[in-house]
């Protein structure tokens, strides 16, 4: 059922009463009396951490929800507000949404009706946790160009961000799902509510996003990951608009058939289980790849560095780069995150063994987009030092669509509201995750604003104005199609990455989603690798 908002167009209020400014003035003492106790409760130490959020299990952080309008709310007990890094944009967030709440509250013209959409995303942050600090940055950041896209004057109904922490390892959900399942707008609506519609998010393909994903859904909300790319993490209302390792596989199987070296492969891979993302990737590679370039015996591991638990030495490459240049491999298979793959070209370039081994070696990875830590100057020197070259299945290739090749008319929209947003340079879109935030909150932007069209009853008079609820929002992405065989969508999204659409019959992942093939350093001269998109059939067209 679609939420309803009452309230009458067009209708100037009253003068109060003499009673009920006597009420509101007992009222408003009362208020004050409250805020002078909570501060003194706050000064004693009561409250660590305030502005809707709440102490975690073991008391090192302050997850759940904070209150939409909060400027600086703090994510550890005790903190005067977010990280440094993110500060400016956690008060950007609650500028914008004050501006959208006074929309609908002391209007200048018509009142504007909104909707609130999550952000689950870990706000403290190491180099060890879910994700970095640069990587949370560059998220937040991403989300809130969205926003603010979105809410550009239109007729619509325009959206709050709910800034949610669940914690530097995932693990601190539940006080998240617990506030947000109450935000749905499923008990009886009054005037003023702004039902949440859905959330964004969920970075890490990890079983505390797996239980997170089965809690949103039981809860009816719907959510939908940037990054996800994990087949294993699934839930009936969990989307993702990042293709997965299988069709990320898939487009580099496509470009090692018309490059396809020397068939001489190596396949290095996080040993960590508890990693989906990695155990999933291996997965994929071994199957696809395992047989022509003799994988099964060609092979080493490695322990990664993301996690809480110190369980021996991470980043150790030296078993690796001896494989890979004793066996004179060519094609190398990464299955690991992006944080660690510097360090085994470091060791590439260190190894005594790979003197003597003239070839080149190409690393193949399944990617979000170009991560910084291939960006320095010493991993350039490294890299032309061991003669390697990284090739990404990736969800963006923002270096290319910045220097106008292969870019869109959303792309470019979003680039110029990003960095109006986040005064951050151009390179902050190489990692991709701005670029696939901003995709998923267009995809529940996208879906609110289809089924406010449908949902809405009559405007005029007294009638009741209707926003639509989280499951009419799931339902709409659920119909966002791609016509098969052809290029046309039916309600799909056009967004910073590409048009893609939806298919229930293709556990939520995104259709016809563009995997460019990120070479780097771009070898000179060479010719662009083929487009694969997600589902394509065998003459390129999607979905298969």
């Amino acid at each position: 059922m679609a939420f309803v908002r009452r309230r009458l167009r067009g209708r100037r209020r009253r003068p109060l009463g003499r009673a009920e400014k006597a009420i509101l003035a007992v009222l408003a003492l009362a208020a004050v009396t409250a805020g002078a106790v909570l501060l003194v409760v706050r000064l004693g130490g009561g409250d660590p951490c305030g502005d809707g959020l709440v102490e975690s299990a073991k008391g090192e952080e302050c997850v759940g929800v904070a209150d939409a309008t909060a400027e600086s709310p703090a994510f550890e007990p005790g903190a005067e507000g977010p990280d440094e890094r993110i500060a400016e944009l956690v008060r950007k967030v609650a500028e914008e949404n004050q501006r959208v709440q006074d929309q609908w509250e002391e209007p200048e013209g018509n009142p504007e009706p909104y909707v609130q959409v999550a952000l689950m995303l870990p706000f403290n942050s190491s180099e060890s946790s879910a994700m970095t600090p640069e990587v949370v940055e560059h998220s937040l950041a991403g989300v809130l160009a969205a926003q603010i896209i979105a809410n550009e004057p239109k007729g619509g109904v325009n959206y709050q961000l709910l800034l949610t922490n669940i914690g530097r390892h995932l693990s601190e959900w539940e006080p998240a799902v617990d506030t947000l399942a109450g935000l749905t707008g499923a008990e009886e609506p009054v005037e003023g509510d702004a039902p949440l519609v859905g959330a964004v998010g969920l970075p890490n393909s990890e079983q505390d996003t797996q239980d997170l994903a089965d809690a949103l859904s039981a809860a009816d909300v719907p959510v939908v990951s940037g990054v996800l790319s994990s087949p294993e993490i699934s839930a009936d209302k969990l989307f993702k608009a990042a293709p997965s390792n299988r069709e990320s596989v898939a487009a580099l199987a496509g470009y090692l058939d018309e490059r396809p070296g020397a068939n001489s492969g190596y396949l290095v891979w996080d040993m960590r289980e508890e990693d989906n993302y990695v155990t999933n990737t291996r997965k994929n590679m071994r199957e696809v790849f395992g047989e022509e370039y003799r994988l099964e015996n060609r092979n080493s591991s490695f322990i990664g560095s993301q996690g809480d638990d110190y369980r021996g030495a991470p980043q150790r490459f030296s078993p690796a780069a001896r494989g890979i240049c004793r066996l004179e491999a060519d094609t190398v298979f990464y299955a690991g995150r992006d944080s660690d793959l510097p360090h085994l070209i470091t060791q590439l370039s260190a190894e005594p063994e790979c003197d003597d081994f003239d070839a080149g070696i190409r690393i193949l990875r399944v990617a979000t987009g170009l991560p910084d830590g291939l960006m320095g100057k010493q991993v350039h020197e490294d890299m032309a030092e061991a003669r390697v070259v990284t090739v990404g299945a990736s969800a963006t290739d923002a270096p290319s669509w910045r220097a106008g090749d292969g870019s869109g008319e959303r792309f470019a929209t979003f680039a110029e509201g990003f960095a109006e947003v986040s005064g951050l340079p151009g390179e902050a879109l190489n990692d991709g995750y701005a670029i696939m935030h901003h995709d998923a909150f267009t995809v529940v932007a996208r879906a609110t604003e289809t089924a406010l069209t449908d949902v809405q009853a009559p405007a005029g008079g007294d009638a009741a104005e209707r926003l639509p609820s989280a499951l009419d929002v799931y339902n709409t992405v659920t119909n966002m199609k791609v016509v098969a065989g052809a290029d046309s969508c039916q309600d799909c999204v056009s967004g910073a990455s590409g048009q893609f659409g939806f298919d229930v019959e293709k556990e939520n992942w995104p259709v016809c989603k563009p995997v460019p093939i990120i070479e780097y350093p771009r070898p000179e001269g060479a010719d662009r690798p083929r487009l694969y998109r997600t589902f394509q059939g065998p003459d390129g067209k999607c979905p298969a």
